[in-house]
């Protein structure tokens, strides 16, 4: 009986200690925890300045900010390539002036280990924000020659083990030729060549108080020119006369291919949603959209599509990102295919403005009262009037200064006859303009397969026209496509075919060998010399 009532009051004694503890466990927790891995392989290029950013940056950080620093630097495989040297903003002066090069660049091992050190019951997370900087001055990991597939067992290992974690990369002072491999393994990786701008980025991605890293104006390099096409089953990224990248997938229509605004991604929209890739690592992925039309570039590395009636947006270049409900749009409409009220339509984007249509009472062609809205990512939605023609709008663009959209404009009189047009209109005012007609007179229907603007300004536009029978139809003639610009105020042909300039000396070519198909032949023509690339071609995209 004495042992129990002595056991009882020491039982009580360890539940309560037990409960304190967990309490100040729960208390001290950080709101912000950030691991600055800092690259200590030989040579050691610029380690002094990159030790002063880092003291730097622990000095305007205060030891409630949980800062730790680790390095890596060693032989492949050793436990001993990467480490611990500073486990509070206090202790990073000393333990960075104490850095010295070695070994091999084991970037991914200092990953893994530094993930690891936010695992665990009893480890301390940010209750805001816990985030991995990686400061790089290799470009590359010596232990493996994949860096997509190192990224992605990283990424896997962090949603296996459960955790909400950033990881951003900074290069310093990286060799030109290897910050491309840098950026296949951290498509969102800033470059800084100077210490001084070192200090900026790694102020703006440790310091809570500084703006997000998203604000940095050091961007990643550029990539090399490039220009994407679909086939009905493949998308593709070319350079010069080869094919860098490639996804598969269902793809019919031709203007659903793009390029982001900062050239860094392709994509094309499929029944299983946005096919990405990219362009610098050739990395591919796909974003589910519910069961969306298109999607629209409308700045840097940010898309938008319609989700129903809700402005859906998503940056690719954060692997990790989320799409993001926006503004509903009308949300008094209900689509009642019977009446011809069908879904709304994202039909072009630019700096955050987006050309939307919503086709209501339509003819049986989709068009006939199609309404325009502008809308902005903010929010606002401006009406701009009824769309020309009773066909649905299948093509738009923005100019390069935002302050004009082409859009195909088609009417529609039998199964034959059918007239594009191109129409210009003012997105600030909604005020609309017919472009001249082109072509014979005497034909019967003519199409718009491709339009686009170039840098400078100039419209372009890809036509094609046919004839029909005596009855109306089908087709008896078709002419080839041709290639025509937008000129004060007047269309004049080009060429034959269809030509997309990608840089000085680099153009991508489509032919037609046979007019009454749709598809086409691709070719390269670098230096005026062509290089077939492939056949059945439904599309081309240039970036901006």
């Amino acid at each position: 009986m004495k042992r129990r009532t002595v056991l009882i009051p020491l039982v009580a004694l360890l539940v309560v200690a037990a409960c304190a503890a967990v309490y100040f466990f729960v208390l001290s927790r950080p709101a912000y925890r950030t691991v600055v891995l800092v690259d200590t392989s030989a040579p050691g290029t610029g380690l002094a300045q990159l030790g002063a950013a880092v003291r730097a940056v622990a000095g305007n950080s205060g030891d409630s900010d949980a800062l730790s620093v680790r390095r890596f630097g060693g032989e492949c495989g050793n436990p001993g390539d990467t480490s611990e040297v500073a486990d509070s903003p206090g202790g990073v002066a000393q333990a960075v002036g104490a850095l010295s090069p070695s070994g091999k660049a084991t970037m991914v091992d200092g990953v893994v280990a530094a993930i690891d050190s936010f695992s665990g019951l009893l480890t301390r997370r940010g209750s805001v924000r816990n985030r991995i900087v990686v400061i790089s001055t290799s470009g590359a990991d010596a232990c493996t020659n994949d860096p997509v597939g190192a990224r992605k067992s990283i990424d896997d290992r962090i949603a296996k083990a459960g955790l909400d974690l950033d990881i951003r990369v900074v290069g310093f002072q990286v060799p030109e030729d290897r910050k491309a491999t840098l950026a296949k393994f951290a498509s969102n990786a800033a470059f800084a060549d100077s210490a001084d701008d070192l200090k900026v980025v790694l102020d703006r991605l440790v310091v809570p108080n500084s703006p997000d890293a998203a604000s940095l104006s050091l961007s990643p390099p550029a990539p090399e020119p490039s220009y994407a096409f679909l086939t009905a089953s493949r998308l593709e990224v070319v350079r010069g006369t080869t094919v860098v990248a490639q996804a598969a997938g269902e793809f019919t229509s031709t203007y659903t291919l793009h390029y982001s605004a900062d050239g860094l991604f392709a994509f094309a929209v499929t029944a299983a949603g946005i096919t990405t890739i990219d362009v610098r690592s050739g990395a591919t992925r796909v974003v589910p959209c519910g069961s969306c039309q298109d999607a629209v570039p409308v700045g840097k590395s940010t898309v938008s599509w319609l989700a129903g009636n809700v402005m859906t947006t998503l940056d690719l270049a954060d692997a990790r990102a989320k799409p993001t409900a926006g503004v509903t749009l009308l949300p008094d409409r209900k689509v009642d295919e019977a009446s011809q009220v069908l879904p709304l339509r994202i039909l072009a984007g630019k700096d955050g403005n987006i050309l939307v249509s919503a086709p209501d009472g339509v003819s049986a062609y989709g068009g006939g009262n199609e309404n325009l809205y502008l809308v902005r990512t903010g929010g606002k939605v401006t009406p701009l009037g009824i769309a020309e023609g009773n066909v649905a709008i299948y093509g738009a663009t923005f100019s390069p200064d935002g302050r004009s959209v082409a859009y195909v404009a088609a009417g529609h009189a039998s199964a034959c006859q059918t007239r594009a047009s191109v129409v210009l209109l003012d997105p600030a005012t909604g005020t609309q303009k017919d472009t001249p007609s082109v072509g014979d007179p005497n034909d019967d229907g003519a199409g718009v397969s491709d339009l686009w603007y170039d840098k400078d300004g100039t419209l372009n536009m890809v036509y094609s026209s046919w004839r029909c029978d005596s009855s109306g139809g089908p087709q008896t003639t078709t002419l080839p496509e041709s290639h025509w610009q937008l000129r004060n105020a007047k269309w004049t042909q080009r060429e034959t075919g269809s030509a997309r300039q990608v840089a000085p000396g680099f153009r991508a070519i489509l032919g037609n060998p046979d007019p009454t198909t749709y598809t086409r032949t691709l070719y390269s023509e670098v230096n005026g010399t062509r290089t077939k690339i492939s056949d059945n071609v439904i599309a081309t995209a240039v970036p901006d």
